[in-house]
């Protein structure tokens, strides 16, 4: 991978994973022990995506709104992450 590519693609992951974290901290709601449990998750595992369903349900309508947001920004940044690999 070229030079360039690779820091930009460095620097989408660490935001990647910025989102990813804010995202977490909203769901877990000051529970410092379930944002450690969501934050060492395997990402691809079938049980934590439902987990985190259940976590989103207990949102209120403006917390629910800012983590799709979120959630809506990492995919934007995954798809823009895999453009740069097939490069």
């Amino acid at each position: 991978m070229h030079r360039n590519i690779a820091r930009a693609y460095d620097c989408l992951q660490a935001e990647h994973a910025r989102i990813r974290a804010d995202c977490i901290k909203i769901l877990a709601q000051k529970d410092r022990a379930l944002e450690r449990h969501l934050l060492r998750a395997d990402l691809d595992s079938p049980r934590h995506y439902d987990e985190m369903l259940l976590y989103e349900e207990r949102l209120s309508r403006p917390q629910l709104r800012r983590v799709l947001n979120l959630n809506r920004y990492g995919r934007k940044i995954e798809r823009i992450m895999e453009a740069l690999l097939r490069l």
